[in-house]
Order: structure tokens, then sequence, then C-alpha cells
């Protein structure tokens, strides 16, 4: 434990549940969405309720807050 490194990463992929398309997004810190449109198709996606937002629903990793309570 006296060498534990907790990286967290603040680059995301977010992949909308419409179309399939995938959109590069910056997280920050403390930040928690629970909508954002597609930039292809244009609907507004919604993180369901057992999601903490959309970046844990549709994006390939964790939002930072979820990434700090796993490591």
């Amino acid at each position: 434990m006296d060498n534990l490194v907790l990286q967290v990463l603040y680059k995301n992929i977010l992949t909308c549940p419409n179309c399939g398309a995938t959109q590069p997004v910056k997280m920050l810190a403390l930040e928690v969405r629970s909508v954002y449109q597609c930039n292809a198709c244009k609907k507004i996606i919604q993180a369901h309720a057992n999601e903490c937002c959309i970046y844990c629903e549709y994006g390939e990793v964790k939002c930072p807050s979820e990434q700090v309570k796993w490591n």
C-alpha cells in the first residue's frame, strides 16, 4: 500500500443507445450529468434511475467519482 497510485480518467467515449454513434467527451472532477444530446441523431439521452450518470451508463469508463469509489 506504500506505492498506491490512484489514476482517475477524465476522458470518456459515450455511445448513443439510439443510433450507436460514439462521441468523445471530457469529464470534470465533480461533474455528474444525467442527460446529453447525441451529435449524430440529435436525440436527448438520459441516464436510467439505477445509474449514477450518463458517463456510467453509456461511457467506456465510469465518472470520476465512481472511479474513486472502486479504487
